[in-house]
């Protein structure tokens, strides 16, 4: 979550617009009370990045030498951005918008390197493109860099960095170098674009390190968003995916009691059993199993245009958030995973045969790696399929399933029959 700071109470009203209409007021915005120097905004200043929201501050062009003094003071995770305008005020109200959603996206993927590992920072000095679509998340594991050898000959060492662009693009890094392009669009071949063989060392280790009190800033400002709801039952819809997992170790930080349902699917991923029963205990949560059939002999399998399975673990889904009193749903929503749940904001309110359901998300302006990251801070280990070249998690019969993923499952031994033999036949 993000407190947006402007000089004066017209700017502050300008953002606040902005707030209601596309983050349903849920960011903070704080003047600095109208000040032109540093020692008139000073104590506002003291009392704006006092909030445990991470700071964003927007000047204008006539404010240059107020926000250069200002950088000079701050600490932590925050970002100054100058506008082409005179006042913040001055500028289009789309335009001003479009600012926010690009600094948001920096904070997730600007990236330093530093010998031996990477390390957050929205002023990105590795020069990664900037997109409020694209995401970044961790290569990880031997078997990752084994599938990737064996099925599409590229070597991207036991720990690279991804850049995940649209349409399933990936840009692999190791250390500062671009080694590979890679595309996975749905419903094609994957495809290598680019491979150049130049790997660093890159360490984990190191990296987790090197990140802790930029992760622990959001963690703060995420634990700080969920408080507002402890009057209410926390319930987790967990797949076991790194989202969902990450938002449940956050809500267990918050609420005294918290309740996860995994709704199983006939065509689960495999090994998510073993990996929410292991997690569940080590965090001592209510976990609640709901396993679903998926009657492909009676309606085929799903596709893109007739998605029936996600019908159907969403009423699982309801029918046992029913039996629990007062509930809001956190769930593992973040703006990287597609432009749609990017515009959404970061509470909504749906309506359902059990009346209306608040969902809250916590881990919104996360990327990818942070949430892996934060994950293993913690204690815990990724799902399997992580270090095995997966990305994201879902059923063995998704739609969205792109051609890597069906190659890895098949490769691995957990593809079903059916899938493989249309896979055998659509060769």
């Amino acid at each position: 979550m993000f407190n947006i700071i402007v000089r004066a109470r017209k700017d502050a009203k300008a953002i606040q617009y902005i707030n209601e209409r596309n983050y349903g007021g849920y960011l903070r915005v704080s003047s600095l009370g109208g000040g032109r120097r540093f020692g008139e905004v000073e104590d506002n200043l003291h009392d704006a990045l006092s909030d445990p929201y991470i700071p964003i501050l927007l000047f204008g062009e006539k404010e240059k030498e107020l926000a250069e003094e200002i950088a000079n003071k701050l600490e932590g995770p925050y970002f100054i951005r100058v506008l082409r305008t005179k006042r913040v005020r001055n500028m289009r109200v789309d335009e001003l918008y479009s600012h926010i959603e690009e600094i948001k996206a920096r904070f997730r993927l600007g990236i330093a390197w530093n010998v031996n590992h990477y390390r957050f920072t929205p002023d990105n000095p590795m020069g990664l493109e900037i997109n409020p679509d694209y995401d970044l998340y961790f290569a990880v594991g031997e078997g990752f860099r084994r599938n990737m050898v064996e099925l599409l000959g590229v070597d991207p060492g036991d720990v690279s960095l991804v850049l995940r662009k649209t349409m399933n693009v990936e840009e692999y890094y190791s250390g500062p170098n671009k080694i590979a392009e890679i595309s996975k669009v749905l419903g094609q071949p994957t495809e290598v674009k680019l491979r150049i063989p130049v790997l660093e060392e890159v360490s984990l280790t190191e990296t987790i390190k090197a990140n802790k009190e930029y992760i622990e800033a959001f963690e703060r400002a995420s634990i700080f968003f969920l408080k507002d709801f402890t009057d209410k039952t926390a319930v987790v819809p967990w797949s076991g995916g790194k989202d969902s997992t990450a938002t449940l170790i956050l809500a267990s930080k918050v609420f005294d009691e918290v309740t996860a349902i995994y709704v199983k699917m006939e065509y689960e991923m495999p090994l998510t059993d073993e990996y929410i029963e292991e997690i569940s205990k080590k965090l001592r949560i209510n976990l609640v199993k709901v396993e679903v059939p998926m009657p492909i002999h009676k309606y085929g399998l799903p596709t893109h245009a007739n998605r029936w399975c996600t019908k159907m673990k969403v009423e699982a889904l309801y029918n046992a958030v029913k039996e629990i009193e007062n509930p809001i749903l956190i769930v593992g929503d973040r703006d990287a995973e597609s432009a749609r749940r990017r515009l959404k904001p970061p509470v909504v309110t749906r309506k359902t045969p059990m009346g209306d359901i608040t969902e809250v998300m916590p881990i919104k302006f996360w990327s990818g790696a942070m949430v892996q990251l934060y994950i293993l801070m913690n204690g815990f280990e990724l799902h399997p399929l992580y270090y095995q070249g997966f990305y994201r998690l879902g059923c063995t019969v998704c739609p969205s399933l792109a051609q890597w993923e069906i190659d890895l499952l098949d490769k691995l031994g957990y593809l079903p029959k059916f899938m493989k033999e249309r896979k055998i036949n659509d060769a």
